[in-house]
């Protein structure tokens, strides 16, 4: 492992060897098992490199704007651990985040997932050397369906009969985007396409074609046709019910782990099930990953430390301590048998990145707003509803 991370400096001309003892600077959102795990490798990279590195604990939602002040300024820590890929679209334009494309071996690229490598890539190169992957799957009460369902069709039709009085059988967050994604994804809908070198087209917009109506119409349905989701029913909504033991199955994140463990509910997670004729779901995925200052005055030692957090063994000890899903292939392997991992991220195996474009915040009202639209009765027009988000969204 020290060879691999001394190799670094070698392959960019950024000095043959550490630069002992000048120390890096750290900024992360992580608390408490996440930030126990990151000062646990940064002593134990000290201890092997004798380089120390101080971390300074920055609120997420401040990140991206502390970045575009403070680091041309010189005031920006060397990396920031972690971030959520769909950020870095801002910093990357305002040019403060470093190319970490020369940073990343041919191993290190292998061993990650294609969806983690792309979540951090913009015009080709690599912003961000991924740690982890996050997003929904299907959450699943073992007393109230022992079985899993093989295709949706079945899981809905448990879903309807488990439905009843105040007891529901399947619900999700309809009525918001991130969640909602999944099934106009699924059926043939997309945010942005890709140009012939794989970079997000923010002209190209896929959200109200015929697949992402269908996704629509199919949602519409799940509330007023199968009467399975109850007005006003929201993520929290979702994940009271389930903890009570009142909900049998729901699309949610592994942020909601915790609380249902706490609640002593078994359960199992799993991907939200083809469809007999074979559509598989394949919703939206987040990845975390370390970013590099580019003004940075210690890339040397910055680089082989996001190496150091990145590699295998750092993130099975990430992914045991905390149940983050690792981003390397390897890692995963070495934690599959833990099955709340496992479920995840076999769900996660085909999601798509969420765009990390500008762009995409223009995204999140406009279809916000449609869905709302769409799911004010049964015989809305969601064509109507989404055509209306796509205009918004290309300011037309």
């Amino acid at each position: 492992m020290k060879k691999l991370l001394l190799s670094l400096g070698l392959m960019v001309g950024l000095g043959g060897a550490l630069a002992q003892g000048q120390g890096i600077t750290v900024w992360s959102h992580f608390g408490d098992s996440d930030l126990e795990w990151l000062q646990s490798e940064a002593a134990a990279f000290e201890a092997a490199f004798g380089v120390p590195v101080t971390i300074t604990t920055v609120v997420l939602d401040e990140i991206k704007q502390q970045m575009l002040l403070s680091a041309p300024q010189g005031e920006a820590a060397d990396l920031v651990v972690p971030v959520p890929h769909d950020q870095i679209g801002e910093m990357v334009e305002g040019g403060v985040l470093a190319d970490m494309s020369q940073f990343a071996t041919e191993d290190y690229l292998a061993d990650l997932g294609e969806q983690a490598r792309l979540a951090f890539t913009l015009n080709n190169r690599l912003f961000g050397l991924p740690m982890y992957v996050e997003g929904p799957a299907l959450i699943v009460n073992t007393d109230l369906v022992p079985e899993p369902p093989a295709t949706y069709e079945e899981m809905l039709q448990i879903a309807e009969e488990l439905t009843e009085g105040d007891n529901y059988g399947f619900i999700f967050d309809v009525r918001n985007f991130y969640f909602a994604y999944n099934w106009l994804h699924s059926f043939g809908g997309y945010v942005f396409g890709r140009d012939e070198n794989g970079n997000l087209n923010p002209n190209d917009i896929g959200l109200a074609n015929e697949g992402a109506i269908r996704g629509a119409e199919e949602i519409r349905a799940l509330q007023f046709e199968r009467g399975l989701i109850p007005a006003g029913a929201d993520s929290a909504v979702a994940e009271g019910l389930f903890n009570e033991g009142s909900l049998a199955m729901m699309y949610n994140g592994p942020w909601t782990v915790a609380n249902i463990e706490a609640a002593g509910v078994p359960f199992t997670v799993m991907p939200v099930p083809p469809t007999e004729d074979g559509v598989e779901f394949s919703g939206f995925m987040g990845v975390q990953g370390v970013l590099m200052n580019e003004f940075s005055q210690n890339k040397a030692d910055a680089a082989n430390f996001a190496k150091w957090l990145t590699r295998p063994a750092a993130q099975v000890a990430l992914a045991e301590r905390s149940g983050r899903i690792p981003s390397s292939q390897s890692a995963a392997e070495q934690v599959a048998d833990d099955p709340v991992i496992a479920g995840f991220a076999e769900a996660l195996a085909i999601a798509e990145p969420m765009p990390n474009i500008p762009q995409m915040g223009n995204v999140w009202a406009p279809m916000g707003d449609a869905l709302a639209t769409i799911l004010e009765g049964p015989n809305t027009n969601a064509a109507q509803a989404l055509e209306r988000a796509v205009a918004q969204i290309t300011g037309n």
